[in-house]
């Protein structure tokens, strides 16, 4: 009889211990997942590069923030070098080409020197000054490059500051990354993204693009999304005449992400060869790309549209 009286109260006991061990099993189970980050995604979804120009692989010499109007006023004011300062760019670069001129000639009989040279010692003299010669002619060609760089670029930052900003934005990342990793107990985190082929090379940049006859991606277009502004009526005019006779438009923020993810566009993002993730894991994307996003104080609707954008994307993908 006692037995048969504590009977329910033992199975009630036995199911909850069931019950409990379930829910350890899911929890150490989800938990033993690493993370999968698609590190092309959320660095081409930063906020900065909606400043940055992958034509010519530099950034827009502006603050972010400002809306399209004040943007397009700002780069107009760029774009237009003021007759003294392009004059005196220019006068520098003709100086520049006359000096290296000369550097090169004087390089040039000076290795003809060394060849026709049979002392071992005047040969020895000869190729130091040679050696310091030719350090002479590589400052100067570096010089004349950054001056003929802010001559055909006058909206752009400097190459350094560039490569300072696309640094900051991978510490951006990273940091995102490891923040959502660690407030989701995650230990282990993968790179999804397709390996690219290494460093960017901001040389070929624009070689890269033009000879493959790609889409630039358009600077204007992730930035006005990203500051809730419309397009200026110049903007919406030259939009029209470059698309007529195209198929209509995608929604911006996934015409960016198309873009921003072509093979050769990927070739000027600062991600480093990276292993493929095939299956598996928990896609933190969506949490890394809406942190980053809040801390530029992005608009929420701004926020929640691009974070659906990727739910959905992700969702497919499973």
């Amino acid at each position: 009889m006692k037995i048969k009286k504590f009977m329910p109260a033992l199975a009630c006991l036995l199911l909850i211990s069931q019950i409990a061990l379930c829910q350890k099993v899911n929890v150490l189970s989800s938990m033993s997942q690493p993370g999968v980050v698609d590190l092309t995604t959320a660095t081409a979804l930063h906020p900065l590069m909606s400043l940055y120009d992958f034509s010519r692989a530099g950034f827009i010499n502006v603050e972010f923030g400002l809306d399209a109007k004040s943007l397009h006023e700002q780069r107009q004011k760029l774009v237009n070098l003021g007759p003294a300062e392009k004059k005196q760019l220019e006068s520098e670069l003709e100086k520049i080409n006359s000096t290296y001129s000369d550097l090169k000639q004087r390089q040039f009989a000076l290795l003809n020197e060394i060849r026709q040279q049979h002392n071992e010692k005047q040969q020895r003299e000869l190729s130091i000054q040679a050696d310091k010669l030719n350090q002479q002619i590589n400052e100067l060609w570096q010089k004349r490059n950054l001056n003929q760089f802010r001559l055909s670029n006058p909206d752009l930052m400097l190459p350094e500051a560039s490569e300072a900003m696309l640094s900051r934005i991978e510490q951006e990342v990273l940091a995102a990354v490891e923040f959502v990793a660690n407030e989701n107990g995650m230990n282990l985190v993968l790179n999804a993204s397709v390996p690219n082929h290494g460093k960017r090379n901001m040389q070929r940049s624009f070689e890269i693009l033009t000879d493959k006859n790609l889409p630039l991606a358009e600077t204007d277009l992730y930035y006005a999304f990203l500051a809730n502004s419309k397009e200026t009526q110049e903007q919406s005019k030259d939009r029209a005449h470059r698309e007529e006779g195209m198929p209509a438009r995608q929604n911006v923020p996934g015409r960016w992400l198309e873009q921003s993810r072509q093979p050769a566009v990927q070739e000027q993002l600062p991600i480093n060869p990276h292993p493929l993730v095939l299956r598996g894991g928990i896609n933190i994307t969506t949490e890394v790309v809406a942190r980053i996003l809040k801390q530029y104080k992005c608009a929420d609707h701004v926020i929640e549209k691009l974070t659906t954008m990727l739910q959905k994307k992700y969702q497919h993908q499973q």
